[in-house]
């Protein structure tokens, strides 16, 4: 069996106490070699707010959000969008490996059951997004676990966040919308889940939406920043 992202043969070499610990992934479809080239997030070198390396307590754009008049959200992100993250993406998402999802599902999901939340609300994706790619990679992560999917898309198609310029995407109008018009939130501790934290528009825009419907907090956890 070949790795999906080196295309070398798979020959993993796991020690007796891999299996006796569960916060180690075997990965099954990507070499040893592959998962151990992903780059975790070190949270005493990042942004207290979105987990960006920084020697700030928070970064330039977090300072700029706050002066905005956005609330924090207290992002956490577990790896590095580098070029290996890159290379899952695009097998993952872009390319329909929907069974890749189970490299990263065991990790986000444990991470998940650390937050003090009573919801967990992944990010939608288009109507269109979703009739070309058949799944919404957030939710693959959450498979077996209780969310709730409380935004839709405002937009029936709208132009994908990856194609768009840093600039672009600071200035997109609000995508969301609540799936059921009028609901009450009140003191809900919600945690949103995306999959890539960029300029963190994408998850005020949310969080927006869930606090004008009365969350009492609104936190998110991404697995790349």
């Amino acid at each position: 069996m070949k790795c999906e992202l080196c295309q070398l043969n798979i020959n993993n070499s796991w020690q007796l106490r891999d299996f006796c610990d569960f916060s180690v992934y075997k990965p099954t479809f990507i070499c040893k070699m592959c998962y151990d080239n992903f780059q975790q997030i070190d949270p005493e070198k990042a942004c207290l707010e979105c987990q960006i390396t920084t020697e700030q307590k928070y970064c330039i754009d977090c300072q700029r959000w706050f002066r905005l008049g956005y609330p924090k959200i207290h992002n956490q992100s577990l790896f590095k969008y580098d070029t290996q993250m890159k290379r899952y993406f695009k097998a993952y998402k872009f390319e329909g490996g929907y069974h890749l999802r189970n490299v990263f599902k065991q990790v986000m999901q444990q991470r998940l059951i650390k937050v003090q939340a009573d919801m967990i609300v992944p990010i939608p994706i288009t109507t269109d997004t979703f009739m070309k790619r058949q799944f919404n990679q957030v939710i693959g992560w959450l498979d077996g676990m209780t969310f709730e999917e409380l935004l839709i898309c405002r937009e029936v198609k709208k132009d994908k966040q990856s194609q768009k310029t840093r600039d672009e995407r600071l200035c997109t109008k609000q995508p969301f919308v609540l799936r059921q018009p009028g609901i009450n939130l009140e003191n809900q501790r919600i945690c949103l889940v995306d999959d890539i934290y960029t300029t963190g528009r994408t998850l005020r825009h949310a969080a927006h939406c869930l606090m004008a419907a009365g969350a009492l907090e609104v936190t998110s956890l991404t697995l790349a920043r």
